[in-house]
């Protein structure tokens, strides 16, 4: 019989696991919100004008650090891990409650997987949507702020409570499939990695292979919702309210299909080796806890 995870277990675990993940590739977060932004309207700021000029990934990063320094790839890290610290953790805490109330010891359906993933991520994306936000906002280079709270009290002052929840349904179509997914794939792909350990052994390679898994579940989830994430950084990094279908037909007119693709590389990046770097921590930092 599987053991039990415990909620307070599961949080640890994916606090750990999000904030060592969001400190290491913070920089292709920042490079990838500069790449989709670019075609956006014109800047507010001087860094903006420096900085978000259109041009692919390394341009980008040459570009950042020629302008802020090489601590300028770190910009909005501090909303990142404001949002990613307890997402992350209400995420994986959300996730193995609902996969044992549902699955009980049993592996979860295709069916399942997807639901259980998508619902998990959809409740930790709306509890810090405001942060998100925020953070958007940092990396874009167009706004200043001091901090994150004065940020939140600017947004909120500024445009309201729709301003602190804007880009929301972009977010939930981008963030709700890809963890659905993502949760489809790595899981299946991890019982197939069971399996072969069972048939030949090799468990030296088990955490590389399991990274492995990770990444290739991440480039696939990545792939098929990134129109969605461009959309949603054009809504949260705009003062002006639009809907997701102003904003998505506004950007295939003026720059056409491609735009969608805009930051693809450097996400595809990010979250393929955040999520197999934090899925990989999860397992381990859970079992750490566990066995004390």
């Amino acid at each position: 019989m599987a053991q039990k995870k415990s909620p307070a277990a599961t949080f640890v675990a994916g606090s750990v696991s999000g904030t060592l993940s969001t400190l290491l590739l913070q920089p292709l977060d920042l490079v990838k919100t500069r790449l989709q932004v670019a075609g956006a309207t014109p800047y507010a700021t001087t860094i903006a004008r420096n900085a978000c000029v259109p041009g692919g990934m390394i341009a980008t990063f040459s570009a950042v650090v020629q302008h802020e320094k090489l601590t300028g790839l770190w910009r909005g890290l501090s909303p990142s891990l404001s949002r990613c610290v307890p997402g992350v953790g209400l995420y994986f805490t959300t996730l193995t409650s609902l996969q044992q109330s549902i699955c009980k010891d049993r592996k979860p359906s295709s069916i399942e997987a997807l639901a259980i993933g998508g619902l998990a991520r959809s409740l930790s994306c709306g509890a810090l949507l405001p942060v998100t936000v925020v953070k958007t906002r940092f990396e874009s280079g167009k706004f200043q702020y001091s901090s994150v709270v004065n940020a939140l009290r600017n947004v909120k002052s500024q445009e309201g409570f729709r301003g602190l929840y804007s880009g929301g349904s972009a977010t939930l179509i981008r963030d709700a499939p890809f963890s659905g997914l993502y949760f489809l794939f790595y899981s299946r792909g991890k019982s197939y990695l069971e399996t072969f350990h069972e048939q030949y052994g090799m468990n030296d390679l088990r955490s590389v292979l399991q990274f492995a898994v990770g990444i290739t579940a991440g480039v696939m989830s990545c792939a098929i919702t990134h129109p969605a994430d461009v959309v949603k950084t054009r809504m949260q990094s705009a003062v002006v309210r639009r809907s997701t279908i102003t904003v998505a037909a506004r950007i295939y007119k003026d720059e056409g299909v491609q735009a969608f693709l805009r930051g693809l590389a450097p996400r595809a990046m990010r979250r393929s080796i955040q999520a197999a770097l934090a899925w990989t921590l999860f397992d381990h930092v859970l079992a750490a806890i566990q066995l004390k």
